[in-house]
């Protein structure tokens, strides 16, 4: 089993993509860290898996690799597995998070045509519904999986280090991007509501020069 099997994703892999689309992004898909020139997307499945993102993530990445209409059909398909994982009770908020960065991205880029537009706005709006669950599990301190942390130190016979630690939060596009359309959308209040929202969350990105900013131009109207 592969990984492609793994997520379910093998039968629209073969045939929603052409034979040519199919061999570009295997072959230019390389996974961080791994050594180049194997095809990572067949390779078989050994034991469990580590990583901390999901379906949505490895979707993501794939439309980042692919080229030309490719691009599109794989955004189309990670758009309908966010519907998915959105309706799980349980959800990978990480995974969730880091792929509606990537669509939030890809639509905007192409916001000249309103539709995108329009759909930037609606994954910013989507992606801030979830920013306190995202919160949390980012900034969560990493823990080993599949064992406790107290047994595997009795294990090893050591204290690791790394764990327990609180993470650095990353950035937020969905604030950021929204803020920017608002503001220049002439909406300088609500801009303004979204940055002091994605300060009190902890994201991380450079809201406050964003908030001194809007509340500048905001005195200026009142003048």
């Amino acid at each position: 089993m592969d990984i492609l099997d793994y997520y379910n994703l093998k039968e629209w892999w073969n045939t929603a993509l052409t034979p040519a689309q199919r061999d570009q992004i295997s072959r230019d898909y390389q996974p961080m860290g791994y050594p180049s020139g194997e095809r990572y997307l067949y390779e078989k499945l050994v034991g469990k898996s580590y990583c901390e993102t999901d379906k949505c993530c490895l979707l993501d990445v794939l439309a980042c690799v692919a080229k030309d209409d490719a691009k599109g059909i794989i955004r189309d398909k990670t758009e309908q597995a966010l519907k998915e994982a959105l309706s799980q009770p349980r959800k990978n908020y990480k995974d969730i998070h880091l792929a509606l960065t990537g669509l939030i991205k890809h639509h905007y880029r192409l916001r000249e045509n309103p539709a995108h537009y329009d759909k930037a706005k609606e994954l910013c709006l989507l992606q801030i519904s979830i920013a306190k669950q995202a919160a949390n599990a980012f900034s969560q301190p990493p823990k080993p999986k599949g064992i406790s942390l107290k047994k595997l130190e009795a294990m090893l016979g050591h204290k690791l280090v790394g764990y327990d630690i609180p993470q650095i939060m990353p950035s937020h596009v969905g604030f950021k991007q929204l803020s920017i359309i608002l503001e220049k959308e002439g909406d300088l209040t609500g801009a303004l509501k979204l940055a002091k929202q994605a300060v009190e969350q902890g994201w991380s990105d450079d809201y406050q020069k964003r908030i001194e900013k809007l509340n500048n131009k905001l005195a200026k109207q009142k003048t």
